[in-house]
């Protein structure tokens, strides 16, 4: 189901939108929808790391958090310079969910 949202812009960012649009040949609702998907999902990333990074989850959840895969998870964590630590205690908390 789709609903409908108003949204002011600045014309400069609407600009960019439609030669941005034009470029890919796309309308520019669907534009805006593809930018918001993965924007939606890099927020996701983010928070799923800073949870990790905070001890609040282990990798297996804050992947699954993120709604990737763990070595996707891995992969964010080695780009970002966070070391992957993992110990028994994780390993048990990831069996117990």
């Amino acid at each position: 189901m789709s609903e409908t949202i108003s949204l002011r812009l600045p014309r400069k960012i609407l600009r960019e939108l439609n030669e941005l649009a034009t470029k890919e040949g796309k309308d520019r609702s669907k534009l805006i929808r593809e930018i918001l998907e993965q924007s939606i999902k890099t927020k996701n990333l983010e928070h799923a790391v800073e949870s990790y990074r905070k001890g609040q989850a282990t990798g297996w959840k804050a992947a699954q958090m993120a709604g990737v895969s763990l070595w996707h998870f891995y992969k964010a964590l080695a780009d970002k310079g966070i070391l992957i630590q993992y110990s028994e205690h994780d390993l048990e908390m990831d069996l117990m969910d």
